[in-house]
Parts: structure tokens; sequence; C-alpha cells
């Protein structure tokens, strides 16, 4: 009897170890059968100071249908040019503005285009970059853009959207959110 029973563990460890070793290779693997890849850890260097953080002072929405022949590279404005405040008496505020042009009824190839964000009539950091390609079909999509000017004083300032072709295109709906931010 003695024999058997150690014959029983022996038998039942050695499956454990087996199966065991089977159950958590199963486990691992994804639902087509391969084995899971994990991502990986990346080394992060801390900064010692924080980032600034920013406190939203006001969110300006221009939104509407523009209905605008816009044409080949000219830099044209598509809403109407608003009037933003950075509160206080001193320091500085951000303006963040997301923007989206609809834009189409083009039929050319290669119509790369931008949309701009301008704070009292100068072009913000990332207007030199393109948006989007109007479609060559005459049908419209949707370009967008996100930019930030940082520094600026308190008091009043304009903003607005500005739409760029290469070829031309023609605007039919745009939306910008224009938020005041302060450190």
């Amino acid at each position: 009897m003695r024999n058997t029973m150690y014959g029983a563990v022996g038998f039942t460890a050695l499956a454990l170890a087996l199966f065991g070793t089977s159950g958590q290779a199963a486990a691992q693997e994804s639902p087509n059968g391969s084995t899971a890849s994990r991502a990986p850890s990346f080394h992060v260097n801390i900064p010692a100071a924080p980032s600034t953080k920013e406190v939203l002072q006001g969110t300006y929405i221009n939104s509407g249908v523009a209905g605008i022949a816009v044409p080949a590279n000219t830099f044209t404005p598509i809403d109407n040019l608003l009037t933003v405040v950075c509160p206080g008496t001193t320091g500085t505020c951000s303006i963040q503005a997301d923007m989206l042009v609809q834009n189409g009824f083009a039929f050319t190839s290669g119509n790369s285009n931008r949309v701009c964000l301008y704070v009292d009539g100068v072009p913000a950091p990332f207007c030199n970059y393109l948006a989007d390609e109007t479609l060559a079909d005459g049908g419209f999509e949707n370009s967008t853009s996100f930019d930030i000017v940082r520094g600026l004083r308190p008091g009043n300032h304009t903003v607005q959207t500005i739409f760029y072709s290469v070829n031309g295109a023609n605007v039919s709906h745009h939306h910008s959110n224009f938020k005041v931010f302060k450190p």
C-alpha cells in the first residue's frame, strides 16, 4: 500500500508540473493562438520641477456655415473675428484653439490645405504645417488643426480661424473652440 501511495503522489506531482506549465503557457496566448507580446517598459527621467499647470479661464465658440470660395494659395478668414479676454492685470495667458473646417468642391489632386489660428492678426506657431488634403472628386472632408499661443499680456486679444488651400476649395462649415488659460 505504501508503494501505491508514493506512486500516486509522484504521478500527481508530475502531472501538476506538466499541466501547470502548459496551463501558464496557454494563459499567455492571444485568441488567435499566437503568443501575446507585452508592451515594453521605458525608463523615464522625472524632472525635479513640475510642469506649469494652466487653468481654463473661458471658452469662446465660433461655428457656422461659411459658404466661402477660398482662392488658390490664399490665406482666407473663414469665421468672424472674435475678441477674447486674458483676465487680470499681471502675468500672462495662453490661447489654445481646436479648429475644424469642412472643405471640398475641388477637382484637383495634391490640393493640400492648412487650418490656422491667428491671434491679434499674427499666425500661431503651427500654421506652417499642412492639415489635410481636399478631396479631388468634389466631395467634402473635415480638416482639423490644434494650436496654442503662449505668453500673451492681460487684456483683449482677437482670434480667428484662417483656411489655406494650395489649389483652392470651398468651405461649407467651420467650428472653432478658442480657450483662454492662465498659469
